[in-house]
């Protein structure tokens, strides 16, 4: 078989719907787990920024497919644009913008992901980069390590909107979401739902205020319930 046509193939294996698609994991429902998305809601509105990548397992056999191929328990990156309560995303459709509150209550877990390097200024300009890409398909080629450079898949429009460098050839280079915690800091991660509303302990970085002149705080597992 000749390589386009390989690539192509294994590229429609491995995300029939891309990061977000054709829903296969049966939801957790009920009073206990509404609570729990509210509180990771509250968490996101507190402590995320500009530019912050959410970095989710969703509910979506896109999402099973991704976590299977490879062999992670999380499945989807979006960058957070935390004035509007929304996020950008790269899904089988293409580059959108979606309510924050959706994207949590299609979450079976939620990492809050402060990227390398940020500022609010830096914050505020991965959000405009983000944003001008929406309309733009799916990078299916990209995720093989084929990379297009007006297409996008999730964690490359993540990385790409803060700067990092992508479009890099060869499978070795691709950046799946589960990856993503390497280029920044960890602030919160949920666990796998369960029903318990979560918190942040007194002392987390996420407590501490983002500013022009601020580092990016050192990384760390937060939140009341494990991995």
């Amino acid at each position: 078989m000749k390589a386009p046509a390989l690539l192509l193939l294994l590229a429609l294996a491995v995300t029939t719907s891309a990061c977000a698609g054709a829903e296969a994991l049966r939801r957790k429902e009920g009073p206990a787990y509404r609570a729990e998305t509210h509180s990771w809601h509250h968490l996101v509105q507190r402590h995320g920024r500009n530019g912050d990548w959410l970095v989710v397992r969703g509910y979506h056999r896109g999402d099973d497919v991704v976590a299977v191929a490879t062999n992670a328990p999380l499945s989807h990156a979006v960058i957070l644009d935390h004035d509007a309560g929304e996020i950008i995303e790269a899904v089988g459709d293409g580059v959108r913008v979606a309510p924050l509150g959706t994207l949590l209550r299609e979450s079976h877990r939620v990492q809050l992901i402060r990227p390398e390097g940020w500022t609010r200024g830096r914050g505020a300009e991965a959000v405009r980069r983000a944003r001008s890409q929406v309309g733009k398909g799916y990078d299916f080629l990209g995720i093989v390590g084929a990379p297009d450079k007006n297409r996008w898949y999730c964690s490359e429009l993540a990385a790409w909107s803060m700067g990092v460098p992508v479009d890099k050839l060869g499978a070795w280079h691709v950046l799946h979401p589960k990856d993503l915690h390497r280029k920044g800091a960890l602030l919160f991660d949920s666990g796998s739902r369960d029903g318990v509303p979560d918190q942040l302990p007194a002392s987390s970085p996420a407590d501490v205020p983002g500013s022009d002149a601020s580092s990016t705080p050192t990384a760390t597992q937060s939140g009341t319930v494990g991995p």
